[in-house]
């Protein structure tokens, strides 16, 4: 276990990343930020790591920004210490986070509960599977503060519960909680509360338990999916089809299966 803002411990073919400033909802400030690009570029890395789960310390999966951080940027741009390209710069390595997610080869789980907020709503929309207490809060506060959704935020709403309800939840900073959530698109499964966490564990064990070369090819299938043509998409279909079919896993898995046992899939 690591210590700092943002935690990693790995126990594959499963591991979990931890937002961990409780005192403020796990805000998230400049450090958290590289501590999380840091964790990612090392679990992203591993070969015997098949699912991650996010999650947050305390009550919060990540209320936003830090307050703290946002009035000193306002104080570095009203004193000139903070350039057009230094904001470009910082925005951009933000966004590294959300590039590692989507082009690991990992299932993404996330646990909410409380707050999934601004910054930690963007996290969200760059899992794959984001699974939600009932009082779960999610939303984009950014407009009322006079700044943008960022982080792949606008590239996957839309995506997630159509442009509608994309646009309303942008433009009015309103909050929703995980029912309507799940119903929005934007939570594959809901939990009472108090039991998010546990029902994300099942959720990612569930997953960790498939092929991890189907699982891998089928995330950037659906990726790609979202953004080019049916031509496309049935092209990749059928290469994904010849990769898979000719791996040792899919053959284990059909032994499993008439044999009716549990497949032990090896990657290879």
């Amino acid at each position: 276990m690591q210590t700092g803002p943002v935690r990693l411990t790995i126990n594959p073919p499963m591991a979990e990343i931890v937002f961990h400033r409780p005192e403020v909802l796990n805000a998230m400030n400049m450090e958290a930020w590289y501590a999380l690009d840091k964790v990612l570029e090392e679990v992203t890395a591993r070969a015997d790591v098949r699912v991650v789960l996010l999650r947050g310390e305390g009550r919060a999966f990540c209320a936003g920004a830090d307050l703290n951080d946002m009035a000193e940027h306002v104080r570095w741009v009203e004193t000139g210490e903070w350039t057009v390209p230094e904001i470009r710069r910082a925005q951009r390595f933000l966004q590294s986070t959300t590039r590692r997610m989507r082009r690991a080869e990992q299932i993404f789980v996330a646990a909410v509960q409380g707050f999934a907020l601004g910054a930690g709503c963007e996290v969200i929309c760059a899992c794959d599977v984001v699974v939600a207490e009932e009082s779960a809060k999610f939303g984009f506060p950014e407009t009322g503060v006079g700044v943008t959704v960022t982080n792949g935020g606008l590239f996957f709403l839309p995506r997630l519960i159509g442009l509608a309800q994309a646009r309303w939840l942008i433009y009015s900073g309103e909050f929703v909680n995980g029912k309507q959530a799940k119903d929005m698109g934007l939570v594959a499964i809901t939990a009472p509360d108090g039991q998010g966490l546990e029902k994300a564990r099942a959720a990612a064990e569930r997953i960790a338990a498939q092929a991890p070369i189907a699982l891998a090819m089928m995330k950037e299938g659906l990726d790609r999916s979202m953004e080019t043509s049916l031509e496309s998409v049935l092209a990749f279909e059928t290469e994904a089809l010849v990769s898979t079919v000719c791996t040792l896993d899919h053959r284990e898995g059909a032994r499993a299966f008439f044999e009716k046992r549990p497949p032990k899939f090896t990657g290879k």
